[in-house]
């Protein structure tokens, strides 16, 4: 056997090996990933006292599981941790005055909050069969997340006197120090604790062997109020776009 024949044959075994790799099924009872979200985040009032004031940017990054209970069907816990920007706005028609007593009259006033949650979120993932390396998936559950970082930064228009109020400077809403900014009848003060609904959907291509692209979008719905103060009580949503790899 020749030189020639002898490659030939070796690089047509090669394009069979890869090929059988492409093909075949990824179906491991248990998988390991890592994952980006970047998103657009917002608020929603529950109550006519305040008001979202528009979307801010975030982002989530962290592990994920795909652990098999069934043919297609995998529960899916990750570890993230999710950044994002809130805007909060009072009533503009509420007129408002500091707590320190100064006497000073604001309105237009509103909070821009930039959080950091430790999440863990807990879904269930339903996975097609997969076609040419390509699979779709869904996926629902829960998220629930603890604060590990925050500040706020409030600006507000002075009625009378007309003294301007510190704004661009940020502070800790959860600490004491923060009454100088507080308003009688409100508190900026945040909820430690969030929790949130999962809804996603996306592709996943198997590049070779276990390693597979992970794209998809993901809607995280939060359910409980951000704002510790029952008059102001808002939620915060994200819509982010998913970015991973399993391996």
């Amino acid at each position: 056997m020749n030189l020639k024949l002898k490659n030939r044959i070796f690089s047509i075994l090669c394009i069979l090996f890869v090929s059988g790799l492409l093909k075949a099924q990824d179906d491991r009872d248990f998988r390991v990933g890592f994952k980006l979200i970047p998103g657009v985040n917002w608020v929603k009032s529950k109550t006519s006292f305040s008001q979202g004031n528009g979307s801010g940017l975030g982002y989530s990054f962290g592990f994920m599981l795909d652990i098999k209970i069934a043919d297609n069907y995998y529960f899916t816990p990750e570890i993230n941790i999710t950044s994002m920007t809130n805007r909060v706005k009072l009533k503009d028609t509420n007129i408002h005055v500091l707590n320190n007593n100064s006497g000073h009259n604001f309105n237009n006033i509103s909070h821009k909050y930039n959080l950091q949650y430790f999440e863990i979120p807990l879904t269930f993932k339903f996975r097609t069969n997969e076609s040419d390396g390509l699979r779709f998936w869904g996926q629902f559950g829960v998220a629930p997340g603890f604060i590990i970082g925050n500040n706020v930064t409030t600006s507000a228009t002075a009625i009378s006197p007309a003294t301007a109020f510190p704004t661009e400077e940020k502070y800790n809403p959860n600490t004491s120090e923060s009454d100088i900014y507080d308003f009688i009848g409100y508190e900026d003060n945040i909820n430690v604790f969030r929790a949130s609904m999962i809804i996603g959907a996306g592709i996943e291509y198997r590049l070779s062997g276990n390693n597979s692209l992970y794209l998809g979008a993901r809607f995280n719905n939060g359910f409980t109020d951000l704002l510790n103060d029952k008059r102001g009580k808002v939620i915060n949503n994200v819509l982010g776009l998913e970015v991973g790899m399993f391996f």
